[in-house]
């Protein structure tokens, strides 16, 4: 018997049909002619920023377990990999 217990996570990638992105107030868009126009310092990364999450985005994903007869938890845990090398964030 070991005193561990596995904690299995998942990455999920999706496109979000909201105004705004995940975790921060930053618009959901992109333009070709300015790739990098819908930025704010959450989203490139800068070190004390802290997330504020997309109450939309969360009601859309509780709506889509419940429709998919999943169990939707009262609480959540978000991880965010958070690097400070100069050029990562910004891709």
């Amino acid at each position: 018997m070991t005193d561990w217990e596995a904690v299995i996570g998942l990455e999920v990638h999706a496109q979000l049909n909201t105004a705004s992105k995940l975790f921060t107030g930053a618009a959901n868009r992109f333009d070709p002619e300015q790739p990098n126009a819908f930025t704010d310092p959450y989203v490139l990364g800068m070190p004390g920023c802290l997330p504020v999450v997309n109450e939309q985005a969360v009601e859309y994903a509780a709506k889509a377990g419940l429709a998919l007869g999943c169990t939707v938890h009262e609480t959540s845990i978000w991880a965010r990999k958070q690097y400070f090398y100069p050029d990562l964030p910004k891709g």
